[in-house]
């Protein structure tokens, strides 16, 4: 098989889609929206394979889900090794993050590091490398000022000013690390 047509052959997910379509994805909700092919609920088992899936669309949905320790074991589960996972949601300080009632979560800078530690594990499944963040501030000058204070340091900002020069929007590109066999295709749990 040529190169060209492993390709077409990927696997990619568009989680939560709604009606925002995303090109090369398979768009999953669990309501039948403008762009969903697949009706599921992304909080049980979705209907793939093990290390069958090569990438993950999350915009604006992981906040919306009450167990993101088992959402992130199931698309642990699903996806290849070195799968990208992306995920978009609004700053803990974006007043976007506050306006929906049905947000559960809301999220820091340093959130996702907690699927890469070793010493939790044994509740979040572990299984991801954080490959990039991008946090993104509102125009004006505060804005700016947020934007200047981040990058003398992320962790100085986020615990002394980030209430006071806010953020936006998160957005996080994590890599599937897979360490045996065994691990790559076994149910979440």
């Amino acid at each position: 098989m040529s190169s060209d047509e492993s390709m077409d052959q990927a696997i990619r997910l568009n989680l939560g889609c709604g009606n925002k379509r995303k090109d090369g994805f398979v768009g999953i909700d669990r309501f039948p929206c403008a762009a969903v092919d697949l009706v599921a609920d992304i909080t049980s088992p979705l209907p793939f394979e093990g290390s069958s899936v090569d990438a993950v669309w999350a915009d604006n949905l992981i906040e919306h889900v009450s167990d993101i320790p088992a959402l992130m074991q199931e698309i642990h589960r699903v996806c290849k090794h070195g799968a990208e996972v992306t995920i978009i949601t609004p700053h803990y300080t974006s007043i976007a993050s506050w306006n929906d009632p049905t947000h559960v979560h809301h999220l820091s800078y340093f959130s996702m590091d907690h699927f890469s530690r070793e010493a939790v594990v044994h509740y979040t499944g572990g299984g991801f490398e954080v490959a990039a963040r991008r946090l993104s501030f509102p125009g004006g000058l505060l804005g700016l000022l947020g934007r200047l204070a981040f990058r003398v340091s992320p962790k100085w900002w986020e615990s002394r000013l980030s209430f006071v020069f806010r953020a936006s929007t998160l957005r996080f590109r994590l890599k599937v690390v897979k360490t045996s066999p065994a691990a790559s295709g076994k149910a979440g749990t």
